[in-house]
């Protein structure tokens, strides 16, 4: 699968999810190309964290601060890999609970579960492009958090008594890794700069 089939396929999901994943069931898809994937969907919000935090600036009460393009592209990449691995690792958490809920376990079903139902989120992360957008990107994650509801019952073969559980516990097993890499990469930036490194501040009262 070249780029341009991956992103009319990651079109198509975000269009029409429950048909992909109806499609996609049955294609034999590896980990390389579910990283791919990831890979490519994530773009968006490389490119819109790099501009937002290193060109744009964010916007507070009375100023403006950014950070060095060098930081920027940085911990862009950084966030970039661990917004990727994140995914990756939720993928497992979700076929190690797929027995636990009446459940087929298949790793690369679940893995195409989560691969796909984040393409919304990580397509939005362009909105960073303005920080104060991020509030779009809570939206999509939304409407990522529906495509996996729909996606448990096709992907994991989920009987319909146990769709809500999975999704709840889901939910939760994400939040926790999410907490957890967020704190492993504001260790590290903490640990690196001493804190964000501002290079301008530009105040709204000049």
């Amino acid at each position: 699968m070249d780029i341009s089939q991956i992103i009319s396929r990651g079109i198509n999901v975000l269009l029409s999810p429950r048909k992909v994943f109806n499609e996609v069931k049955s294609e034999q898809i590896n980990m390389q190309q579910i990283v791919i994937y990831l890979g490519i969907m994530a773009l968006p919000g490389l490119i819109g964290y790099i501009i937002g935090y290193g060109v744009v600036g964010v916007p507070l009460v009375f100023f403006t601060y950014k950070f060095s393009m060098g930081y920027a592209i940085g911990f862009g990449v950084f966030y970039y890999i661990m917004s990727i691995v994140g995914i990756i690792v939720f993928g497992y958490v979700i076929n190690f609970l797929a027995p636990n809920l009446k459940s087929k376990q298949n790793l690369m079903q679940s893995m195409k579960l989560v691969a796909f139902s984040a393409t919304p989120a990580l397509v939005a992360g362009f909105f960073n492009i303005y920080p104060p957008l991020a509030l779009l990107i809570f939206l999509a994650a939304l409407y990522g958090l529906y495509m996996l509801y729909i996606g448990i019952p096709i992907f994991m073969e989920t009987p319909k008594d146990q769709q809500i559980i999975y999704l709840i516990i889901s939910i939760v097993a994400y939040v926790v890794i999410i907490f957890v890499l967020n704190w492993i990469v504001s260790s590290i930036m903490w640990a690196s700069v001493g804190g964000y490194p501002i290079t301008s501040a530009t105040s709204w009262l000049t």
